[in-house]
């Protein structure tokens, strides 16, 4: 009898332990796995300040073979690796195809993280096309150094248009001679060509008018236009200014600074084509400069729009010298609801400003 009772304790032992297990385990194939929850990517800046004269330009090579996630990555990993650890201060990415263009910005602060790097201010265009066909994306690159490059300071040659590429050329290259800077000293360059025929002609040739030059040929809309090409440039100075940290040189669409520092701002959007769109476009944009610094002088803003009409809303509501100021129609931007995005360059903290007019 007391060997039943034993044996009758410890099943009824075994049962109080195994029971609940098994129950356990039951729930647990019953229930739905709980989500994954992912960290948010990081927040990256609006806009950034730097040395005016420790600043130098990169620009990533097209790529030939993945596809965009994989193009972005390669870019900004090759652009850390050629700065060599330097803070790259902002980045501006230009997407071709079908590819979501808000890519750049979530793997530009994956990526940084993982390199443990600041973050830079960003700006996305999606574009018809760029020199290759299996090219995605190339990005081009503002970087802080921790030398001093441009000793006598920096010229910031708007939009030089014309109805051809190779006039276009010419218009910059004569800006810059009529600006006393001489076409070796420019550090970056920038066409929007309407059409993309031969993309290493084109290159050859603004590679020889600016032989030191980063260089990128983009086409701003799919459909091929009438052939007109607009350039923009950054280029040292040869000589110190003597009439100011900023001057605004009119008919060469240039300005010439020396200021201590430059802000630098990503592409801040206008969600419609009305005036009022576009003005709080510029609103938050001076918002998230003086987050960074006291703002003065304009040096350079530009604009990408949809449409003529976003394009018309957004030159009518900035008071910015037309000198100083160019609206690109692009193909796309980086929501689907946008009809404009504006970035801009800015001198802080600058006394005075001279304009001459020629």
């Amino acid at each position: 009898m007391r060997r039943f009772f034993f044996l009758f304790g410890i099943a009824a032992v075994l049962c109080s332990v195994l029971l609940p297990l098994h129950a356990a385990q039951h729930r647990k194939r019953d229930e739905e796995p709980k989500p994954e929850i992912l960290p948010l990517p990081p927040q990256l800046p609006m806009a950034l300040a730097a040395e005016t004269r420790m600043l130098d330009f990169h620009i990533s090579p097209l790529l030939h073979t993945g596809g965009l996630d994989a193009q972005i990555r390669q870019s900004l990993n090759d652009l850390i690796r050629d700065t060599r650890g330097e803070t790259i201060i902002k980045l501006r990415a230009f997407v071709s195809g079908a590819g979501d263009a808000r890519r750049v910005a979530a793997e530009a602060g994956q990526i940084f993280t993982e390199h443990k790097l600041p973050l830079p201010v960003v700006s996305i265009v999606q574009v018809g096309a760029l020199g290759d066909e299996s090219a995605a994306v190339v990005i081009e690159a503002v970087v802080a150094t921790k030398r001093v490059l441009n000793p006598n300071g920096l010229a910031f040659f708007s939009g030089q248009s014309a109805p051809s590429f190779q006039e276009a050329i010419k218009r910059l290259a004569d800006s810059a001679r009529a600006a006393s800077v001489s076409p070796d000293k420019l550090l970056s360059c920038t066409c929007f060509a309407s059409v993309i025929s031969d993309y290493a002609s084109m290159r050859a040739s603004l590679q020889s008018a600016f032989p030191n030059a980063a260089l990128d040929i983009v086409q701003p809309l799919r459909e091929p236009g009438d052939g007109s090409a607009t350039c923009e440039a950054i280029a040292q100075l040869s000589a110190p200014l003597h009439n100011g940290p900023v001057v605004w040189l009119e008919r060469e669409r240039a300005t010439l600074v020396d200021s201590p520092q430059l802000v630098f701002t990503g592409l801040q959007l206008a969600f419609g084509t009305y005036l009022d769109d576009a003005h709080e476009a510029f609103v938050r944009l001076e918002r998230a400069v003086s987050a960074v610094q006291a703002i003065e002088a304009p040096v350079q803003v530009n604009a990408f729009a949809l449409d003529g009409y976003a394009a018309a809303a957004v030159r009518k509501t900035t008071a910015t010298p037309l000198a100083i100021f160019t609206v690109e129609r692009i193909e796309g931007l980086p929501a689907m609801d946008a009809a404009a995005g504006i970035e801009a360059v800015l001198a802080p903290n600058v006394p005075t400003r001279i304009s001459l007019v020629r």
